[in-house]
């Protein structure tokens, strides 16, 4: 658990967060079974202490596979779990639990009704749960051995729960079940467990491993085009600068003192972008309530090019959305999705760019289209790497888009692409209230 909360609060990941509690959850259901047990010898059946045992241990095994399965959801999908949702299914696990240990707890001949509700239902919903975990993890399994870990673990632990579901129906019913409580089963389940958790270490470990791979790519390619966007609009001055020396076109002057202008200017953007990007980094966020919809109409006024034909900016909506989040994020989403709407759709007869809000759980989703002249689908994997440009006539930096798969991992949301060339694009932002 402490390994795991050390990395959540370097990394923020929440489902570093969510495995840990379960840790956390886990050693007070191990207490709390071992005190069961004890005061099952030395207390009388209807004992506060007896039944307050009882439900904390009930309730501690329920939080453990709840935050484990919001961890594994996260990881193997990458998106952020509903936190409303979360907080509702946790308010209903405490009556549920109060529920189970109340049913026949004064009864000194329903022992093994009592071992059902208590440890049979509660076995039951764990081994289930841990089953679809492992299903979850299934997808992603290739991707390291401390998942494989994981995934083994979960499924052998999971039958095992759902093996104590069977036993403790047994007793109580018509049901035949022929399985038992081997002697060996708590060193098997201690041994589930610490393959459990190993595999979360290595786990850890090998997406700080994939981490650091990612920055020195990243690191790699942003040296070597950083360097040379930069020397390309030196290299062309220098260039001018010897044609105006000769003197033999004198009457182009002018013209060379354009072209000088317009590579100064196409390495001043670069700079700007680089600056942007390492300021993006380094900054915490700093969240505000914002009104996306007059956000978004500010950006679209500021952006307007009077020697460029503009689109219609059209929305589909006639509400107000508020959401808190991160002004200077936000700016730099709008700023680099609107411009490129802007400039890729001008030369359209009838340019437009629609917007689409809706409110969702937790956050907002925005759909930003246009009727551009699109990309091409063999590009649009890569559309958000540093400085890849999707087509040669491009005029910007290749970063722009980078800078907002950047802004939007900050703000712990998403953005998705679709695409046809001379169609148009679409792109699909989530954005997570920060509040």
């Amino acid at each position: 658990m402490m390994i795991l909360r050390k990395f959540f609060r370097q990394y923020q990941n929440n489902f570093f967060d969510y495995w840990s509690w379960s840790w956390l959850a886990l050693c007070v259901n191990m207490i709390g079974s071992c005190i069961a047990l004890a005061n099952a010898f030395l207390l009388p059946l209807d004992h506060p202490i007896r039944l307050f045992v009882s439900f904390i241990t009930v309730l501690a095994s329920f939080f453990q596979v709840l935050w484990l399965y919001a961890g594994t959801r996260e990881i193997s999908r990458t998106k952020k779990i509903n936190k409303r949702n979360l907080k509702v299914v946790a308010g209903l696990i405490i009556p549920i639990s109060i529920l189970l240990v109340s049913f026949n707890y004064n009864d000194p001949d329903a022992g093994d009704f009592r071992i059902f509700y208590r440890v049979g239902i509660r076995s039951l919903l764990a081994g289930g749960l841990f089953l679809i975990c492992a299903r979850m993890l299934w997808n992603i399994s290739k991707t390291g051995i401390g998942i494989r870990f994981i995934l083994i673990s979960f499924v052998a632990y999971g039958l095992l729960q759902i093996n104590y579901f069977f036993v403790s129906l047994s007793p109580i019913s018509f049901f035949f079940y022929d399985g038992e409580f081997p002697y060996y089963m708590g060193a098997v389940y201690i041994f589930l467990q610490a393959l459990m958790g190993l595999g979360m270490i290595i786990s850890v470990l090998e997406i700080e491993q994939h981490n650091l791979k990612k920055a020195n790519s990243e690191l790699d390619t942003f040296l070597y085009r950083s360097s040379h966007d930069l020397r390309s609009p030196l290299t062309t001055i220098s260039g001018i600068v010897s044609a105006i020396r000769l003197k033999e076109n004198e009457d182009k002057t002018e013209e060379y003192l354009d072209a000088i202008n317009e590579r100064v200017n196409q390495a001043d953007n670069v700079i700007r972008d680089i600056i942007k990007l390492r300021k993006a980094q380094k900054e915490d966020l700093a969240i505000v309530e914002i009104d996306l919809v007059k956000e978004i109409q500010n950006e679209f006024s500021v952006l307007i090019d009077p020697n460029i034909k503009q689109p219609k900016l059209i929305f589909e909506t006639d509400k107000p959305f508020h959401i808190n989040t991160d002004s200077a994020r936000l700016h730099t989403v709008l700023t680099n999705i609107l411009g490129n709407a802007m400039r890729y759709s001008g030369s359209k007869k009838n340019p437009e760019i629609r917007i689409k809000i809706e409110n969702v759980d937790n956050g907002i989703n925005l759909q930003i289209s246009d009727n551009g002249v699109g990309i091409d689908e063999k590009h649009l994997p890569r559309i958000f790497d540093m400085f890849y440009r999707a087509s040669k006539s491009s005029e910007g930096t290749g970063l722009g888009l980078y800078l907002v798969k950047d802004a939007l991992n900050h703000m712990e949301g998403s953005v998705e692409v679709l695409s046809q060339k001379g169609k148009g694009t679409t792109f699909y932002i989530y954005l997570p209230d920060l509040k």
